[in-house]
């Protein structure tokens, strides 16, 4: 059997019962596992769905579509076209064309499998396409994960170890045709770059250094892993959206591992060992410190830990209280006559006449608090004592009167509004989320 054939059956043989989507551009490569896999007899047709993303970046891009389409339609194989728009997503997100391409393609695969329309995504990456992804991410400043080349975590990659003139063999004896992206052979890209410039100076100089590189990352690939089972779940939690690193896990040689597998909870950031430095450094830093990492996540420095999370936009909105179900952004907060005793309603029992006329919002600049039994002061100072993270501070809805806080849901209320002997309307403050 050739190799191409027998890497692809091997890859697939436990996927024989489920619905692959193949990642197909029209290019040799991918041309080459689409025809490896209608061709090894281990994946019904009726399980393969060709999906191909169109970048809408070269004039040649329908073409190239309907050479795809055309193909299936002739194979008899389930067919999808994409079109995404990559020059808008790269300046909204100061993203290279290349990233871009590449977040929007994935997009697309992930769709399919959330859709239910597959179970397994396939692409076509082969041994250079990995050794250029080790020099790219070495130069760039990788840290070991970097170096372990194409991760093959969510999709399957048949051809990862079948080499460019194993494929061009292959081409040859089955007669494939394929579609050529001349954008190939530009070298403005920094994959480009590698493949047309740099391996073939050190392919010269050291023969067999694409192998050698694969070996090493192979090699990096079981370091990581052994590393990764010495990790202490304990030490990442999570509160929210946010995940959790303990102080604990930002000193010695695994900190930078922890980090790791914090940010990979978070999709299409591009982790780098610059980015891994700049959160294992916030644990010696003070309280309230913040970092942008790429993607929009940002890491601070929290009470005993460092929180890694996206933002969510601050709500300026404000809603009049009113009794049952109020709703600001997505949260809800019922108030409702309740003769419960305050000792047993601690924080939310309230006089209901003292918050008639308020409104439900989230915090704002000069908003003064009066905590139950103490004395006034800054909404900020109050969390500050109470060590209210920053990244929630913005999330826990207020009942206000001008700058006055009454009610800090869920927490506290203010010494303003407390119950007393002759308090008529009794009720509670309560978030709907706890």
């Amino acid at each position: 059997m050739n190799t191409v054939l027998q890497k692809v059956a091997e890859a697939v043989q436990k996927y024989s019962t489920k619905r692959l989507a193949v990642g197909v551009s029209g290019g040799r490569d991918s041309m080459c596992l689409l025809h490896a896999l209608l061709h090894s007899g281990v994946v019904p047709k009726s399980n393969i769905i060709v999906v191909h993303v169109n970048h809408c970046l070269r004039k040649e891009a329908d073409r190239d579509e309907q050479f795809v389409r055309e193909y299936c339609k002739q194979m008899q194989v389930e067919f999808v076209a994409k079109r995404v728009d990559v020059n808008k997503h790269a300046a909204a997100d100061s993203l290279t064309i290349e990233q871009a391409a590449r977040n929007l393609r994935y997009g697309v695969f992930f769709d399919i499998i959330k859709s239910g329309k597959a179970d397994v995504v396939l692409t076509a990456h082969h041994a250079l396409d990995n050794a250029e992804t080790v020099l790219m991410h070495l130069f760039r400043g990788a840290g070991l994960s970097g170096l372990c080349g194409i991760s093959s975590e969510k999709t399957v990659r048949p051809l990862l170890n079948v080499y460019p003139d194993e494929l061009d063999e292959y081409v040859k004896i089955n007669g494939i045709n394929f579609v050529v992206d001349d954008t190939n052979f530009a070298d403005d890209a920094d994959r480009n770059f590698i493949r047309l410039n740099v391996i073939p100076m050190i392919e010269q100089r050291y023969r067999g250094a694409v192998r050698a590189v694969n070996a090493f990352a192979h090699e990096c690939g079981e370091v990581c892993d052994y590393l990764d089972e010495c990790l202490d779940e304990d030490y990442i939690t999570h509160d929210g959206g946010a995940v959790l690193l303990s102080e604990r896990a930002l000193h010695g040689a695994l900190a930078a591992r922890y980090v790791r597998r914090a940010l990979e909870s978070f999709s299409l950031i591009d982790i780098t060992r610059e980015q891994t430095e700049r959160v294992v450094e916030l644990a010696h830093m003070r309280t309230g410190a913040v970092v942008e990492l790429t993607g929009g996540v940002e890491a601070a420095r929290e009470y005993g830990c460092v929180a890694v999370y996206v933002p969510r936009q601050k709500y300026d909105g404000e809603v009049t209280v009113n009794m049952g179900a109020n709703f600001i952004d997505g949260l809800a907060v019922d108030i409702a006559c309740d003769d419960i005793s305050p000792d047993k309603a601690a924080g939310r029992a309230v006089d209901l006449d003292k918050i008639s006329g308020a409104v439900l919002r989230f915090r704002r600049d000069g908003d003064m608090f009066t905590p139950f039994g103490g004395g006034q002061k800054k909404l900020k100072q109050y969390f500050i004592d109470n060590k209210i993270p920053k990244r929630k501070r913005d999330r826990i809805p207020l009942v206000c009167k001008g700058s006055e806080v009454l009610v800090i849901v869920g927490m506290q209320i203010s010494d303003s509004v407390k119950q007393m002997k002759g308090t008529v309307n009794r009720g509670t403050v309560t978030p709907r989320w706890q």
